[in-house]
């Protein structure tokens, strides 16, 4: 399924109601300290690893596995109807907008508006609140409205409930182009197995220099294709 349909409110709900943290947020909420303050941090930390075991290490918007690294460079915490945004200011830590993406999804969401007029004026965060221009993480089931097909490929499902939303979803923030981008480490993959499967078979017949060319032509494909030496995944 790729990560749950919607996310529960509640686990984080519970971080955010803990007494050690609801002072910070109180002081964030009034404007007296910023979001990047360092006496949020550890809240932030716990936030994060409460999604991601919830989200089970996945993008909201993509559904593609985020890779852990230093400094989270890799992963944001997502706030659906954007923080910068002075009329949702106030919801920088509801229990509803906040999940985790993948930094290019971040980046093409960027500071969208995800709430239509109502949205914006709505004393209280909910389902019924206005409309919503993407499938919102809390309020609504991603694998009803969206199918990932094999490739990476995205598509509107024929009686999505949320057609609209899915599709922006979709467009937006570009999934559609994720399919040529797995493409290319598809084709890299699919190389590099049948090298090994061909030096197999020569060590299988004792055609070591044969193995020996093999195995030279697999580390250029290998260079060629990251340089750097990063893990492929």
């Amino acid at each position: 399924m790729l990560g749950p349909s919607s996310l529960d409110h509640r686990l984080i709900r519970r971080i955010i109601k803990q007494k050690k943290h609801n002072n910070f947020v109180k002081l964030h909420n009034r404007g007296k300290i910023k979001w990047n303050d360092k006496s949020l941090s550890a809240l932030k930390q716990e936030i994060r690893l409460a999604l991601r075991s919830q989200q089970e290490g996945r993008c909201i918007y993509c559904r593609r596995i985020v890779k852990i690294e230093r400094r989270n460079a890799y992963e944001a915490i997502e706030h659906f109807l954007d923080k910068s945004k002075t009329h949702y200011l106030k919801w920088s830590f509801s229990c509803v907008n906040l999940s985790l993406s993948c930094h290019p999804c971040n980046i093409e969401k960027s500071t969208r508006d995800m709430g239509d007029a109502s949205v914006q004026v709505s004393p209280c965060y909910t389902s019924t609140a206005g409309e919503y221009k993407w499938l919102h993480p809390y309020f609504d089931d991603y694998h009803s409205n969206i199918e990932i097909k094999e490739g990476w490929v995205y598509k509107v499902k024929p009686n999505a409930p949320q057609r609209t939303r899915a599709f922006n979803l979709i467009t937006e923030c570009k999934l559609d182009q994720i399919c040529s981008i797995e493409a290319h480490s598809e084709k890299f993959l699919n190389s590099l197995n049948r090298l090994t499967l061909l030096m197999g078979k020569a060590l299988e017949k004792g055609q070591i220099e044969r193995c020996r060319r093999l195995q030279q032509i697999s580390l250029k494909l290998q260079h060629d294709f990251n340089p750097l030496g990063m893990p492929v995944t």
